[in-house]
C-alpha cells in the first residue's frame, strides 16, 4: 500500500488524488491521508504531497466537466470536514466516477449511490459542513473595533471560514472584515473591493479585538435590551431554544451571553 500524505488544504487533497491517480500503482493500492492525521500503517511506504494548484485545478475542472457542479460542490464542502478519513473518501467516490469506461450519466449520479459506504461517508461530511455554514450565515455577530474593522469570532467543528467567506464578501463588498475561528486558529481577512482570503494559524491580538467604537458599545446594549425585551418568561421553553439555538454558538454572540 502507498499512502500519500496531503496538506489539510482543498488544494493539498486534490494534489494528492492526481499524485495518486498519476502514480499508477493501482487505486486498491494507494491511499490517502491528511498528513499529522491518524496512526501509522505496518508495511505501507508513504509518499509526501506538496500543494500544486495547477494539478488541484485539473482536478477540480475534471469534477465540474464530468460530475458536475453540483457534484463539485459536495466534493469541495466534504473536502472541508474535520473528519480525518475525508481525502480517503473523496478518492474512492471520484475513482468509481472518473474511472475509463464509466459514462457520463453514471458519474453524475454517483452520490446518489448512498448504499456506497465512501459515498455515503462523502455526502454525510458535505451535509454536516454545509449545516454548519449555514447555522453560522445567521449566527455570526459583527463588531466595530475602533479601527473600523469588522471583527467576529466563532468556533467551527469543520471548515467553514471558505463557504462565509463567499457569503460575507458578497453582502458587504465594501467593508474591511475579518472573522476568527478560535476552534483552528485560522482567520477569514476581506479588504474593502477585494477577494478574501484564509489564513491559516494567525490569530488577532486580543487586547486590539475588544477596543469597540462608542456606537457599537451602544448598539450592543440596545440590541441586548431589545431580545430580553420581546420575551415571555411564561412561554420560555429551553428544550426548544437549544435545538433551534445550540449552546455552542451562543458564547460569540452579543445577545447569546444574556440566555
Amino acid at each position: 500500500m502507498v499512502i500519500f500524505e496531503c496538506e489539510d488544504s482543498l488544494e493539498g487533497i486534490f494534489t494528492g488524488i492526481y499524485d495518486a491517480w498519476d502514480s499508477r500503482v493501482g487505486h486498491d493500492h494507494a491511499a490517502l491521508r491528511i498528513a499529522g492525521q491518524g496512526n501509522l500503517e505496518l508495511f505501507a511506504s508513504y509518499r509526501r504531497v506538496e500543494p500544486d494548484f495547477e494539478k488541484a485545478e485539473k482536478v477540480a475542472r475534471t469534477i465540474r466537466r464530468r460530475m458536475g457542479e453540483d457534484s463539485y460542490q459536495s466534493v469541495y464542502q466534504a473536502a472541508l470536514s474535520y473528519r480525518p478519513e475525508r481525502a480517503d473518501c473523496i478518492y474512492r467516490v471520484l475513482v468509481q466516477a472518473l474511472s475509463p469506461g464509466v459514462k457520463e450519466y453514471t458519474a453524475r449520479r454517483i452520490l446518489w449511490k448512498l448504499q456506497d459506504p465512501e459515498v455515503a461517508q462523502v455526502f454525510d461530511m458535505a451535509r454536516r459542513v454545509g449545516n454548519e455554514a449555514h447555522h453560522y450565515l445567521g449566527f455570526v455577530r459583527f463588531r466595530e473595533l475602533s479601527g473600523g474593522i469588522l471583527f467576529s469570532e466563532i468556533q467551527a467543528e469543520n471548515q467553514v471560514l471558505p463557504l462565509l467567506g463567499e457569503h460575507f464578501s458578497n453582502r458587504l463588498p465594501g467593508e474591511n472584515f475579518i472573522i476568527y475561528d478560535s476552534g483552528r486558529g485560522d482567520s477569514l481577512l476581506h479588504r474593502a473591493h477585494h477577494p478574501w482570503a484564509v489564513f491559516r494559524n494567525v490569530c488577532p491580538d486580543r487586547e486590539a479585538v475588544t477596543e469597540v467604537t462608542e456606537n457599537e458599545a451602544l448598539f450592543q446594549k440596545m440590541w441586548r435590551g431589545f431580545c430580553k425585551s420581546i420575551a415571555v418568561t411564561e412561554r420560555e421553553n429551553p428544550a426548544l431554544q437549544r435545538q433551534l439555538w445550540p449552546l455552542r454558538f451562543r458564547n460569540w454572540m452579543t445577545e447569546g451571553r444574556d440566555f
